[in-house]
């Protein structure tokens, strides 16, 4: 007899290559049947190929989820599994064992969920990568409309930004569980190993479609070095994980990146060549891990 999936993994992207990877890692993470997988297709820029993600429901969207955002709260509405799961499309599982440790710390009736990567400015789970016992939440956010999403109570271009008062999203819903007695356990998945983190990806991407790669190089800070060097290292893992196409679409310029890497202060330069390194490195982990996919 087939046992009812324990956890329904949910998540937002743009772009069907990287989800891809999500659901590859995702997939040989997991134990067959004990998940199911939702797709929310926050874009009308491509289309997402069902038959890329055998098994995984596609999602897009409709008035009770506009967006993204919207999609959190409208998923931990419908969903039908005990547990739900918010893990980010660049956000990559790389151990079978974390599952077993979410398990461990889900176990204990005190726990409300498990995450796997923290906020850096505050005590929330985000929506990076985190198990949530969906009745518990449920349950807590009716007294919180606003659910997942993010918020502000002081906003003043006149005083200094670290004066403002705001929430990201899920802040306010690990807030309102917190308050009602119940625990949230953090895991260091990301220090540890267990997980690979992309920062900047689709927030770069996007953009670098709309005016092109070349004018965001002229945007100063760690902005365009993070969001161009990751798709790059994911571009090539795409690519040799799924060689059948369709291949990962982001501009390849090697002129452009040496302009860029060499750029500034010694200190610059080391940060950048650093940076591209750990990302490189990452998706090496991540080819290792989830080439052996089912």
């Amino acid at each position: 007899m087939n046992r009812a999936p324990l956890v329904t993994f949910f998540t937002c992207t743009v772009y069907p290559d990287i989800a891809r990877i999500w659901y590859a890692c995702l997939r040989r993470a997991v134990p067959d049947g004990e998940a199911s997988y939702e797709i929310y297709h926050d874009s009308d820029m491509c289309e997402l190929d069902p038959g890329l993600f055998p098994g995984a429901t596609i999602l897009d969207p409709k008035p009770s989820r506009r967006d993204f955002q919207e999609a959190y709260n409208d998923a931990l509405a419908r969903v039908e599994t005990p547990w739900l799961a918010f893990v980010d499309s660049d956000v990559y599982w790389v151990s079978s064992r974390l599952w077993g440790e979410i398990l461990e710390n889900m176990a204990d009736p005190r726990v409300a969920a498990v995450s796997c990567v923290r906020r850096n400015h505050r005590t929330s789970t985000g929506t990076f990568s985190v198990v949530m016992k969906a009745e518990i939440y449920r349950e807590v956010l009716r007294s919180v409309p606003e659910g997942f999403l993010p918020g502000n109570e002081y906003l003043d271009e006149v005083v200094p930004y670290k004066s403002w008062k705001w929430y990201d999203t899920a802040d306010l819903a690990t807030d309102a569980i917190l308050r009602a007695g119940w625990e949230v356990r953090f895991l260091d998945s990301e220090a540890r190993g267990d997980l690979v983190m992309f920062r900047n990806i689709t927030v770069f991407r996007l953009p670098a479609e709309w005016v092109g790669v070349a004018a965001l190089a002229e945007i100063s800070g760690r902005y365009f070095w993070r969001g161009y060097a990751g798709n790059l290292a994911l571009k090539r893992l795409h690519d040799r994980l799924f060689p059948d196409g369709p291949p990962y679409r982001f501009p390849v310029l090697p002129v452009l990146v040496l302009r860029k890497l060499f750029r500034g202060s010694p200190r610059e330069i080391l940060w950048r060549i650093r940076l591209m390194r750990d990302q490189w490195q990452g998706a090496k982990r991540v080819w290792r891990f989830a080439r052996e996919s089912p």
